[in-house]
């Protein structure tokens, strides 16, 4: 388990600079309240990124970076091609859209400081990934309505704090995650009862995240969590075989815990057996048809739904193949063109096009996609440099590309990154990603000084 000794906010209590102190905590608040509450989580990010403007130094070094020039030339090309839309769409509804969306899509830029502290201290990085998975499990057992504890609490109050779609991804990503850390909270290093409780917390942490899954009934999310998994165990095979002799035999309390995860995994699944298969099984007909490419009686169901909206995506655009309709214009596109099978129930239009890669050919065109595409590229470089270099633990390397493969997949049937869980998972996981590399760059910068 990531240590929480004293030590963990030495950074609060012994540093000199008062902006560290601060940008510790704003990163150790909004990792915590990343999924259980918008406004604190708000203002712990307000509070790290005031802190980081405040404190860094390393201007001229940031500038030569192509992360970070790359993300100023997205944020730029967002911030242009919204201004635009805004003063010349001639619709106020796509006019507000472009100002709204705009701004949620400048705020990805915000992994930057995220990432300058986490990158501060060696071991911040599981120490904040733990918070967020913590604050995401209070969060799922203070909303829950025991009373309907199965598969229609989603339709409950539950609705309120995350849809099905995006609550089952932060479940499939906690299951990975404490899979990928299990070796942190079994470590026979501890004392008996330090590693009885370690290992306690993790086995419900996992029932809690693997139940979650399951009940999400999110087929999308199955299937990318199921990929996401295989690479994981693939990354851990492959380590084992190139540390060789070097790799210490199983000891028994390891296991152990191994035979009590797997049981405790096979537990949750067997009670949602015979709902998972059904929902595997469910729109069966329809997604044949649209893998046969026939696309003229298909039914309204979720396939279909999605189905079209592509399809509409397609059109748009190549209405206009570069540079987009605008931010946030999905939206007020679908309504508009008045399609019924657009509409998810009479007079209820779909809310986007379920696919982040057709949302942002549509909102930016080709343009936007390649530079975000371009962006995502240079972080997941950066961050396999660090792996390489050993600077950061095989188990977080191992989760983070794991991660991305899921949220690859994902992102074929889902679009969730200008929400608020959205832009925080964004914040989060790209700030972790980029955090060794960021501090990498800081250090050389103050030793040519």
């Amino acid at each position: 388990m990531p240590s929480f000794s004293p030590r963990l906010f030495s950074t609060l209590v012994s540093s000199a600079k008062p902006t560290a102190r601060l940008g510790a905590a704003g990163a150790y608040l909004f990792a915590f309240f990343s999924l259980l509450g918008i406004t604190p989580a708000t203002v712990g990010l307000a509070v790290l990124t005031l802190a980081f403007l405040a404190d860094f130094r390393q201007w001229k070094a940031l500038w030569r970076e192509p992360v970070i020039k790359l993300s100023l030339l997205f944020s730029l090309y967002v911030a242009t091609h919204s201004a635009i839309v805004y003063l010349f769409a001639g619709d106020p509804a796509r006019s507000s859209a472009a100002a709204e969306a705009g701004a949620d899509w400048l705020k990805l830029i915000l992994f930057v400081p995220f990432a300058y502290w986490t990158g501060a201290e060696p071991k911040r990085a599981p120490r904040l990934m733990f918070l967020a998975l913590v604050g995401f499990a209070i969060g799922f057992l203070r909303k829950i309505d025991w009373a309907s504890f199965d598969a229609t609490f989603f339709a409950t109050r539950f609705e309120s704090y995350l849809p099905a779609i995006a609550f089952g991804m932060y479940c499939a990503l906690g299951v990975l995650g404490l899979v990928a850390a299990r070796s942190a909270f079994w470590s026979s290093r501890r004392g008996p009862i330090s590693r009885g409780m370690s290992t306690a917390l993790w086995v419900l942490l996992l029932l809690l995240m693997a139940e979650g899954l399951l009940l999400s009934f999110s087929r999308s999310t199955w299937l990318a969590f199921v990929v996401a998994l295989l690479l994981l165990m693939l990354l851990e095979w492959r380590g084992r075989q190139r540390a060789g002799h070097n790799v210490e035999p199983a000891r028994p309390v390891l296991v152990a815990s191994g035979l009590l995860a797997a049981a405790a995994l096979l537990t949750v699944f067997g009670t949602q057996y015979s709902a998972v298969i059904d929902r595997v099984a469910q729109e069966a007909p329809t997604t044949l048809q649209v893998l046969q490419g026939d696309w003229s009686e298909i039914e309204s169901d979720s396939v279909g739904l999605r189905a079209h909206a592509w399809q509409f995506a397609a059109e748009l655009w190549l209405q206009r193949p570069w540079f987009g309709w605008g931010a946030g214009s999905s939206r007020t596109l679908i309504a508009a063109s008045e399609r019924p099978e657009l509409m998810m129930e009479p007079g209820d239009w779909l809310p986007h096009l379920h696919n982040s890669y057709a949302e942002l050919m549509v909102q930016f065109g080709a343009v936007g996609i390649v530079l975000m595409a371009a962006l995502v590229s240079l972080l997941v470089q950066a961050s396999w440099r660090e792996c390489r270099s050993g600077s950061t633990s095989a188990a977080l390397c191992r989760y983070l590309l794991a991660s991305l493969v899921f949220v690859l997949i994902w992102n074929l049937f889902n679009y969730r990154i200008v929400r608020h869980d959205g832009l925080f998972f964004w914040i989060v996981f790209g700030g972790t990603a980029y955090s060794g590399r960021l501090w990498r760059l800081i250090e050389e910068a103050r030793r040519r000084l």
